[in-house]
């Protein structure tokens, strides 16, 4: 009888040493993981959202690219790689795409270096900064629907604004629609009037990041406005620019909104880009596996610019680096 308490109470001590011991190692990695713990509390659930809403979609439309699949209503029949062969050789969308490129690339030049004079007027100490900050924010929390309907009615070819103006000069009036010239311009005018705001609050960030001390070096050097822009404001905006360049090049490639209701792709489909194409193929035509292609052919592009422009960037860093001697 005592033989059998005495293995039941060693029996419990044995269980109380290993509940310690656990809960001692418990501590440990909680305390030693505590960052990795609580931002995986706060970023589980946002991953959980984007997965469910983005990343299956995506994923399915990625897979989409190697089926042929006419209508809603049709079976999925797998092609391969034949989508893909019919994007590089149809000049439909291989023009689509290098329309996104370099209209895209044309934005976001426009957009940022407007952007970077705002915020130079921005970080000067003027009157009401705070009102005339938001001014310039104004168009990037505007609808587009909305604010792309006011411009075509400023380009309406009867009655429009500029071409009243024209009509009381006595020049004749500009049928924008049919003048490709016109359509790329006046969409790159609205993307850059709707971006260059968000741009400037960036830009204006970087400009008070870069240290004050660094500027009164400058002047006891005898540095001007001139001097002080190209030799403290430009490099201390190195780390930022590389991150406002990528972002706008992204959203520039990916123009839609501007070119669905301002042109819808004319005259002539010469305004037409590579994302309004993947609508016209998904939800007119229904054709989702060239669709799917395009897409991908999409992600991979927007990709494959930003892995160069950040090299480029790092290596540009890199270079522009004075290595410091060895002493002997």
């Amino acid at each position: 009888m005592e033989k059998s308490s005495l293995t039941v109470s060693g029996q419990a001590s044995l269980q109380n040493s290993v509940n310690v011991s656990s809960q001692s190692a418990l501590k440990k990695f909680t305390k030693k993981h505590r960052d990795a713990i609580i931002a995986t509390v706060i970023l589980g659930p946002m991953i959980l959202w984007w997965l469910v809403l983005s990343g299956f979609p995506i994923l399915f439309g990625f897979l989409l690219g190697f089926f042929e699949w006419i209508g809603i209503a049709g079976s999925p029949k797998f092609v391969g790689i034949d989508n893909y062969i019919r994007f590089f050789q149809d000049p439909l969308y291989y023009n689509a795409l290098w329309r996104s490129i370099w209209m895209g690339g044309l934005v976001t030049v426009v957009t940022l270096t407007a952007g970077f004079g705002a915020a130079l007027l921005m970080n000067m100490p003027l009157f009401g900064k705070g009102v005339y900050r938001s001014v310039w924010y104004i168009p990037a929390v505007t609808s587009a629907v909305a604010t792309t309907q006011i411009f075509n009615i400023l380009l309406d070819t009867n009655n429009g604004v500029i071409n009243n103006f024209l009509k009381s000069i006595g020049k004749e009036p500009i049928i924008w629609q049919y003048s490709v010239f016109w359509g790329v311009f006046w969409i790159v005018v609205y993307s850059v009037w709707k971006g260059v705001g968000g741009a400037a609050l960036i830009w204006l960030a970087g400009l008070q990041s870069v240290d004050p001390t660094l500027y009164e070096a400058a002047e006891i050097d005898g540095a001007g406005r001139w001097g002080k822009l190209m030799n403290v404001t430009l490099p201390g905006l190195k780390p930022i620019a590389t991150y406002i360049v990528i972002t706008s090049l992204i959203g520039a490639i990916q123009i839609y909104e501007q070119v669905l209701f301002m042109t819808n792709g004319g005259p002539y489909g010469q305004t037409e880009v590579l994302v309004f194409r993947i609508y016209r193929d998904a939800f007119w035509d229904f054709n989702m596996g060239m669709a799917g292609a395009s897409s991908l052919v999409m992600a991979v592009v927007v990709f494959a610019v930003t892995v160069l422009y950040y090299r480029w960037s790092t290596n540009s860093d890199r270079s522009n680096t004075i290595p410091l001697k060895r002493r002997k």
